[in-house]
């Protein structure tokens, strides 16, 4: 194995030289130009974060019971989202009261979703939950 390596970096040079043997291991004058194909339609997703970051002087104020949390582009401060808003990647839901985005409803390009409850061990009795 250790003769592979300096016969390699000889036939890259010469390749890159220009001489007869290196002409003997390309593949000859069919050039074939390679260009990828993005996996998903960029100008259909919406951009959600900004850099840099353009936060208000002053954090906003939350109604009681909502978490004040650092948003999903970990620039500023905003008011959670709340079980049924709408979420994206920056509009977060309350981690606190174990809510998540949904975004099963946005399909194909799950950019906006809905916050959703974290189903659990439990039941729900007369609309009251009980863990």
């Amino acid at each position: 194995m250790r003769w592979f390596l300096p016969w390699t970096l000889a036939a890259v040079t010469a390749a890159a030289a220009g001489s007869v043997p290196a002409t003997a291991f390309s593949p000859g004058s069919t050039a074939m130009a390679f260009t990828p194909v993005p996996l998903e339609d960029t100008a259909s997703r919406p951009q959600f974060c900004k850099w840099p970051c353009e936060c208000p002087p002053s954090p906003p104020r939350c109604p009681l019971g909502v978490s004040l949390i650092t948003d999903g582009c970990e620039c500023c401060k905003m008011c959670a989202q709340q079980l049924g808003d709408n979420c994206t990647e920056a509009a977060i839901c309350d981690p606190h009261r174990g809510l998540y985005c949904d975004y099963s409803g946005d399909r194909p390009r799950y950019a906006i979703g809905v916050c959703a409850q974290v189903v659990g061990v439990g039941c729900v009795l007369d609309g009251v939950r009980y863990t």
